[in-house]
């Protein structure tokens, strides 16, 4: 498939509301059992898309997205652990 920057900007426009839905939830004190899935579905397309993007040089343009840490939105699950 033959990279363009329409290409980039769309996934870059995916990943950013992603991003933005996964900040939402991670930021409620109180989540339903569906939100809890919902933030764990976003963290796993968040990490896997970080990891590609790494793989193949990608580099965003939006800086909340080279800067992300998916992690950090189930911070409150890790330190528990």
């Amino acid at each position: 498939m033959k990279r363009n920057s329409a290409d980039y900007a769309l996934l870059e426009e995916v990943l950013r509301r992603a991003l933005d839905e996964a900040s939402d939830l991670a930021a409620k004190a109180a989540r339903s059992d569906r939100e809890e899935g919902e933030l764990f579905a976003y963290f796993n397309i968040l990490e896997w898309a970080k990891q590609q993007a790494e793989i193949l040089g990608v580099r965003f343009q939006d800086e909340a997205i080279r800067e992300l840490d998916p992690y950090r939105l189930i911070g409150a699950y890790r330190d528990a652990a």
